[in-house]
């Protein structure tokens, strides 16, 4: 650090730029502007030495700082060089401990430094002692003057190098020396290691203050309130009464004892947080490898239909890759349907089926897993561990959501409950003033859709890329596009009853609300040839609750279901011509036109059937029924006038009944 070159003290030029944390291109620039004068230049295993006396003011003072006045410190060189680490103070002090709440404790790190370093100077002072007094004997000088230059010597030690807290004045040096002589490494530690175990507990009452403190229904308030009950309970057992509660602390906070109470005092699951081991997780490192779903409520008031204040609930599925919310449903409450709806939005966005879910086994998920439902999302469906938040990386998430976007409203409910931070409550008195002007559900559920893209427009905290963006450019080999057909399967709903085609087609009530299909061709008619060969057929039926233009028919048979064709929704067409519009007249007549048709070509083909087979009407020698309102093709032959059923039916509706002579009733038709 320093030496004299030609008589000049110098600072070693390394030793200068790294105590003092000078850059090269700084200490290059002093030189140059004479603030620090380089009297020898290094290179060639020489190291520079800059003048010590005519260093910047403000450099010289840091440098006395930490080393003490360099004079001084030269004249005292051979002293400093009889210093030596002492190896076996070094292994005493590692293994020394002592008794702390009748535990073994090892001493600080910082304390052991310090003693080593005061018995290696102490060995130094016991060999200059007897050197020196050697020496002033022989002169028939007074010995006692040697422990004068001592302290001295002691007390100028530069403070950096040799940390220790030895007494500077002559006396007392003298007899911290005399002490170490007579008892070792051991007269070096302070009294006050241990002195907080002169208070002792027995086995017994420790038993009773931790049975105390963890009391959960006659809670006990704090140490005072425990101190005070404990030395009364002392009276009739004859144990030490204690006089200093922090005795209590170091039992109580003593991490063997702490667990023991905490979950008593705090709660378990508060317990389970602080305590529990906690794994060191990597997340997926491309997108869909793993999908979280959980709910949790909106936090945002809005006024009901009563006008009444109310929030509800949100149920959200994340990619953990990219923090890309994927799908979500708003509702009253986590059920079945708010999971399913979510997963179904999840899903169209992706496009994909992720490898794994990750879900809490609240709410509906127990239906959601007893249809297969979650199995056939993913490979894999994994129930988190419930009341453990820090493991559901969609928690995490949604709270930053929580705090940086929902929080931007002013009707804002705040977070959870556990959140104590004053930034995470809600401003209950302004929300209270204005109730009046709170959002209706749809504007509150618009606000959160927005600010929810705005969350997957947001740049990802560890990538700097958007959320969105990240999720799009990723790809994952392991998860295939899903099709159509698994789509279907997925999140069409099957009815659990068949229904029955009838010429109205296919009808049947959804929560309240009738649905009414029709099989159509290419053209957009309906297909009257497929509805005459099902009438009275049972189908099964599958929906998309979300859009219930269209269905699907199945079949089913020994091997399962099996699809049969698509139907429509039913086109509804006026019955007054006043409100017939050019379109549905067209479609009126064009689907009558085709009825016609199909009348026509089922008579022409059952009467060349009945002749084939020798069982027309005519072959008996009786008329054919013709068609009515249309005329066929082949002409039908008839033997006399025949009777139209029009005239029958109507002399039905006006027949009169008579009396005869047996009171029965009589009808005259013709």
């Amino acid at each position: 650090m320093f030496e004299y070159h030609n008589n000049t003290l110098c600072v070693q030029s390394n030793w200068l730029i790294e105590t003092l944390s000078i850059s090269i291109h700084t200490y290059t620039s002093l030189c140059t502007r004479k603030n620090l004068i380089r009297i020898v230049k290094g290179g060639n295993g020489r190291t520079a030495l800059i003048q010590f006396d005519t260093m910047r003011q403000d450099i010289k003072e840091k440098v006395i700082q930490i080393t003490g006045n360099p004079y001084e410190l030269h004249k005292n060189q051979d002293f400093i060089n009889s210093i030596i680490r002492d190896q076996q103070a070094i292994n005493f002090y590692n293994q020394f401990t002592y008794q702390k709440n009748n535990e073994a404790t090892k001493l600080p790190i910082e304390n052991r430094e310090q003693y080593i370093i005061e018995a290696s100077i102490l060995n130094a002072v016991g060999i200059w002692v007897e050197t020196k007094r050697g020496q002033l004997k022989i002169m028939g000088g007074n010995s006692n003057q040697v422990w004068g230059k001592i302290s001295e010597i002691v007390a100028s030690l530069p403070p950096v190098q040799f940390p220790h807290k030895l007494p500077t004045s002559e006396r007392k040096l003298q007899d911290k020396f005399k002490s170490y002589k007579k008892e070792g490494y051991k007269a070096l530690v302070h009294g006050s290691f241990g002195n907080n175990n002169s208070e002792k507990i027995n086995e017994n009452g420790k038993v009773w203050i931790l049975s105390r403190w963890a009391d959960p229904i006659n809670k006990c308030a704090n140490y005072n309130q425990l101190l005070t009950e404990y030395n009364h309970y002392t009276q009739n057992k004859g144990w030490s009464k204690l006089k200093n509660e922090e005795t209590l602390r170091n039992y109580l906070e003593n991490g063997k004892v702490k667990h023991l109470w905490y979950g008593l005092r705090f709660g378990e699951l508060k317990a389970k947080e602080k305590f529990s081991y906690a794994h060191k997780t990597a997340l997926p490192s491309m997108r869909d490898s793993l999908w979280y779903s959980d709910g949790t409520k909106m936090n945002l008031y809005y006024l009901d239909e009563s006008g009444k204040m109310a929030t509800c609930n949100v149920y959200e599925v994340m990619d953990s890759y990219s923090e890309c919310f994927l799908g979500y449903h708003i509702s009253k409450s986590e059920d079945y349907e708010a999971q399913f709806y979510a997963y179904k939005m999840a899903i169209k966005t992706s496009g994909h089926k992720p490898y794994e879910i990750k879900f809490d086994n609240q709410g509906g998920h127990g239906k959601l897993q007893t249809g297969n439902y979650l199995n056939k999302i993913a490979r894999l469906s994994v129930k988190t561990k419930p009341y453990n938040g820090k493991s559901k990386t969609i928690e995490n998430a949604f709270g930053r959501f929580q705090k940086q976007f929902l929080k931007r409203l002013w009707y804002f409910t705040g977070q959870n409950i556990t959140a104590s931070a004053e930034e995470s409550k809600a401003n209950m008195e302004f929300i209270l003033a204005n109730k009046s002007n709170l959002p209706t559900l749809q504007e509150a559920m618009k606000a959160y859709k927005e600010l929810r893209d705005e969350w997957n427009s947001a740049i990802h905290f560890k990538t700097g890329i958007p959320r969105n963006e990240m999720y799009r450019n990723s790809v994952n080999p392991e998860t295939p596009e899903i099709s159509l057909w698994e789509i279907i399967d997925l999140f069409w709903i099957q009815r659990e009853k068949p229904i029955m085609v009838t010429s109205s087609g296919i009808e049947f009530t959804e929560k309240k609300v009738k649905y009414s299909y029709v099989v159509y061709k290419e053209d957009g008619l309906p297909n009257t040839k497929w509805l005459r060969e099902n009438v009275d057929n049972k189908f099964y039926v599958k929906f998309d609750p979300e859009d219930m233009s269209m269905i699907y028919l199945y079949e089913k048979d020994a091997l399962g279901l099996r699809m049969v064709i698509e139907a429509r929704t039913k086109v509804e067409v006026q019955r007054a011509s006043q409100f017939q519009t050019p379109e549905s007249l067209s479609f009126i007549r064009n689907v009558q036109k085709q009825e016609n048709q199909d009348r026509e070509d089922v008579f022409v083909l059952m009467d060349e059937t009945l002749k084939s087979q020798g069982r027309h009407p005519e072959q008996y020698g009786l008329n054919v029924a013709p068609l009515k309102g249309l005329h066929t093709k082949k002409k039908v032959k008839s033997k006399g006038k025949q009777e139209e059923i029009g005239e029958y039916q109507k002399a039905v509706s006006e027949i009169i009944p008579s009396e005869d002579e047996d009171n029965d009733s009589v009808y005259n038709l013709f």
